[in-house]
């Protein structure tokens, strides 16, 4: 008896601290988010949808497989459509950061069968903008690009001074803020 128990602890032990698969992705690459399923192919169900987590955990319809049909829902704001990739996963072209987040990959079951919901971690890369300066020579009228900087010419000294002078702006700011409310108050009490 000790050992079912035992047993039992242990499963609920993993299964509680399994944690959700994670896609990552770079900025402006396509993601492709897996539906977590073993044999996806050989189960018989009646739909499958992927959803995304709101920070409310409100649950916003992607797209939807059902009867061999796609329907796209437009309950996010992307310039480019998602649809389904191979073994019914989400294939979100050119993702960004806005695009991170907890997506949900809803199978329903057929009659008699058992729904089923898995969650997936999309991670997206910060995009990393370069200005470049084009300079053009009157003898050759040959353009060369020449990037402004890179990522190794700012020490981090650089922003931490950066971080200093907005904190010290802040606190000069309501200094002057506090004094002029004392000074306006002083008056309308005359």
């Amino acid at each position: 008896m000790f050992q079912k128990v035992l047993l039992i602890k242990l499963l609920l032990l993993h299964s509680a601290t399994q944690s959700q698969p994670e896609t990552s992705a770079r900025c402006h690459e396509d993601a492709q988010m897996m539906c977590p399923v073993p044999n996806i192919e050989s189960l018989d169900f009646f739909s499958i949808t992927w959803h995304k987590l709101s920070e409310t955990k409100k649950r916003l319809a992607i797209i939807k497989w059902k009867d061999n049909v796609t329907t796209l829902f437009k309950n996010m704001n992307r310039s480019l459509e998602q649809r389904f990739g191979e073994k019914y996963s989400l294939l979100m072209p050119r993702v960004t950061p806005e695009d991170q987040g907890t997506y949900e990959c809803e199978i329903t079951a057929n009659l008699g069968g058992r729904n089923q919901n898995f969650l997936v971690q999309l991670t997206v890369q910060e995009c990393l903008i370069h200005p470049e300066t084009t300079t053009v020579t009157p003898e050759s009228n040959v353009t060369q690009s020449i990037p402004l900087y890179s990522e190794e010419d700012m020490p981090a000294w650089c922003s931490g001074v950066g971080y200093v002078a907005v904190g010290l702006t802040k606190i000069a700011l309501s200094l002057i803020s506090v004094w002029v409310i004392e000074a306006v108050g002083k008056r309308s009490s005359r």
